[in-house]
């Protein structure tokens, strides 16, 4: 697949929504993109069902025992809190589910299930579930990972020289999704990963709604020149992906699945529902949901969360106030619903700690949405 890779002064960028009065813009805030030269092709052109099958969980990166400091995170200096508001998908009837691959039912495939237990060494308390209910058959369309605000969120397929993995990704825009750095690129000199293919609501080898493939590609330059260690002050990154039919009609990845709002400076202290497909929990066939709140800050910019999820779970969302708005909710302070705050980064070289980190959003993490934003009329709405 033909690529074009090209670094772009995010400040340049015009504004494209309105939820971000009087933002600063930092001159100095590089966003590193790929360009996919072959987005017209179908989705599925280079993902065969033997390569969908065959996709690993990307391993989760790890921190040393130790290795974190403990200190107050640092956002990008100039960075004053922005947001940008969820929306329920405008496409009523789903298509017809497609049908990537026949998974392999059995849990004996892997030797490293997550026992469960609410708390590990580091002492950080979580809950986590399989997303529920869940029902198969005639009655799947009524399961919970098949309505909005789940829907938003998927598995992220790619290829790393030849060898295909995968991470979980979710919704933030009308055509942008938000997944971990490392998910897209190295962190190295070795750039970019390729043939990123998106599918929300994954569920036992389907898609039920649909696959979608990437145009450009991008994460910051934090990212993409800190040597792939972690943790990174800046690790995470965005994908748009092409239109596509559904029946006489071309659409949006987000008028199927609508969007997670987002919001920066918003994880130290607050609590998350933390989704995707960690290879741990049900072989990663079935969306997760850990929830819990801000057990620490980590130096550089990071905040760490409990948390039992592994590989695979790579790039998956942090969602506050994770809801549907029931009568006289929503009150109080830090009000705004369905908003990322962060995305999976890294856990520990021992799973015993069941922490997962995360970078803090600031200005980098606007930078590079208003650059994916500015590629093409109707990326964001």
């Amino acid at each position: 697949m033909t690529c074009r890779t090209r670094i772009a002064l995010a400040a340049l960028v015009p504004l494209l929504w309105t939820a971000l009065p009087g933002q600063a813009q930092d001159t100095k805030i590089l966003t590193i993109t790929n360009t996919n030269q072959n987005a017209s092709l179908a989705a599925v052109a280079y993902w065969t069902p033997e390569r969908f099958k065959a996709a690993r969980p990307l391993p989760l990166p790890q921190a040393a025992a130790g290795a974190a400091s403990l200190q107050t995170p640092q956002p990008l200096a100039g960075s004053t809190p922005a947001s940008g508001n969820a929306r329920s998908p405008i496409l009523r009837t789903p298509p017809a589910p497609l049908q990537l691959f026949t998974p392999v039912n059995s849990a004996a495939l892997r030797n490293d299930l997550a026992t469960p237990n609410a708390v590990g060494t580091f002492g950080a308390h979580y809950t986590s579930t399989r997303v529920f209910p869940m029902f198969d058959g005639l009655a799947a369309p009524f399961s919970a990972d098949r309505s909005y605000p789940y829907i938003t969120v998927g598995k992220l397929f790619f290829s790393i020289n030849g060898s295909p993995f995968v991470c979980s990704a979710s919704v933030i825009q009308h055509r942008v999704v938000a997944t971990a750095g490392h998910c897209i690129h190295s962190g190295t000199t070795q750039g970019f990963h390729s043939n990123w293919v998106f599918v929300p609501a994954f569920r036992d080898g389907t898609a039920p709604l649909l696959a979608w493939n990437w145009t450009v590609a991008g994460v910051p330059s934090t990212w993409a020149t800190g040597g792939g260690t972690v943790p990174n002050a800046a690790d995470y990154g965005m994908i748009t992906f092409a239109d596509q039919p559904i029946g006489s009609t071309r659409y949006s990845l987000g008028d199927l699945t609508g969007w997670l709002g987002w919001q920066t400076l918003s994880l130290a202290a607050n609590h998350t529902s933390k989704l995707g497909y960690p290879c741990n929990l049900d072989n990663c066939q079935k969306m997760q949901d850990v929830t819990s709140s801000a057990f620490r800050t980590v130096a550089p910019n990071n905040v760490e969360y409990g948390s039992d999820a592994r590989d695979g779970s790579s790039g998956g969302p942090w969602v506050q106030n994770f809801q549907i708005v029931q009568s006289g909710g929503g009150t109080g302070f830090n009000t705004g619903s369905n908003r990322v705050v962060g995305v999976t980064s890294y856990g520990y070289v021992s799973t015993d700690p069941k922490v997962q980190g995360a970078s803090i959003p600031d200005n980098r993490w606007v930078s590079l949405l208003q650059t994916l934003c500015g590629f093409a009329s109707g990326n964001c709405l």
